[in-house]
């Protein structure tokens, strides 16, 4: 397996194969407050090694950038008048496609995501190539019917926070029109944590102080109240990611293997939210929101393609 190490002028262009396309300083405090929170959290691991799962899929896969891709993905209901002030004008929203899969959902109310994912063992078969993990924060908006059909649904990403020193990663989000804050992450590794209290946390925070974005995710899991099924979270996180609809990102997670059974499964949790982060032009929360702690491999084409 090659080395990441090298000339940048020679790595840039395998930024693309990085699942940023589509992509501490802050105190504890935005959850629990103050000392109180900083004191739950359990020591940080000194050696700064992922526990995440190997890449077990790269021979099967060798065209496509592949890892797994470990996190929490929250499904915050926001009024659908919300929605469409922050969505770009320009972009519809297939409100039949999301209540044809939840029919309950409630009215006048729109799906949004919230997450916080680590990308580990990052590899290109066909290149012998390898890439550092990273992790990624970001609210995203399933959903959108960019060729105004009324159905198509794909997924807009127009911001996120990006492990700092992956200078791959942020170029090749940067290159898909995808507005980059530069991030710390707690953990640093992994794509959450454990705390005393029984909670899972992460949190990311830009390095530049002075824009002061965040988005930190604190979950339990909710085994008796699962608002959205498995299959609902599979369909929002495999339709096509784009920030300019003239490029998408046809980025594939797999819902089908090993590493989606046993200790591995998916979990639902129901959790809190606390972000400062585009397209919201204010601080934001949510408590008591729904959704999944999963990892799953995937898949990523080496390229671009046309938003089709």
């Amino acid at each position: 397996m090659a080395s990441i190490d090298g000339p940048l002028s020679v790595l840039r262009p395998l930024a693309k194969l990085t699942h940023c396309l589509m992509f501490y300083t802050l105190i504890a405090a935005t959850i629990r407050g103050a000392a109180s929170s900083q004191a739950l959290l359990l020591p940080p691991r000194a050696d700064c090694q992922s526990l995440d799962s190997p890449n077990q899929h790269s021979q099967l896969y060798p065209g496509y950038a592949t890892g797994n891709l470990n996190g929490t993905t929250l499904i915050v209901p926001i009024p659908l008048q919300t929605a469409r002030e922050v969505i770009p004008d320009e972009y519809e929203i297939a409100e039949a496609a999301y209540r044809e899969l939840l029919p309950s959902f409630p009215a006048g109310m729109y799906p949004m995501v919230a997450q916080i994912v680590h990308d580990h063992d990052i590899r290109v078969s066909s290149l012998n190539a390898s890439l550092p993990d990273f992790s990624r924060a970001s609210l995203e908006f399933p959903f959108i019917d960019i060729f105004g059909d009324g159905h198509s649904s794909f997924r807009w990403a127009g911001t996120f926070l990006i492990t700092a020193s992956n200078e791959l990663a942020i170029e090749g989000a940067e290159s898909y029109g995808i507005t980059v804050h530069p991030a710390t992450f707690d953990p640093p590794c992994d794509a959450y944590i454990h705390t005393l209290d029984g909670t899972m946390y992460a949190h990311s925070q830009s390095n530049d102080t002075a824009a002061s974005k965040f988005l930190t995710i604190d979950t339990e899991p909710s085994v008796w109240n699962v608002p959205y099924p498995l299959d609902f979270i599979m369909n929002v996180t495999n339709q096509p990611v784009f920030a300019n609809p003239q490029l998408c990102d046809y980025y594939l997670r797999l819902y089908n293997t090993s590493l989606t059974t046993g200790e591995t499964a998916p979990v639902p949790v129901v959790g809190n939210v606390r972000t400062n982060l585009e397209p919201f032009t204010t601080p934001q929360s949510w408590d008591g929101v729904y959704g999944w702690r999963l990892a799953t491999p995937f898949l990523e084409p080496l390229g671009p393609s046309v938003c089709q």
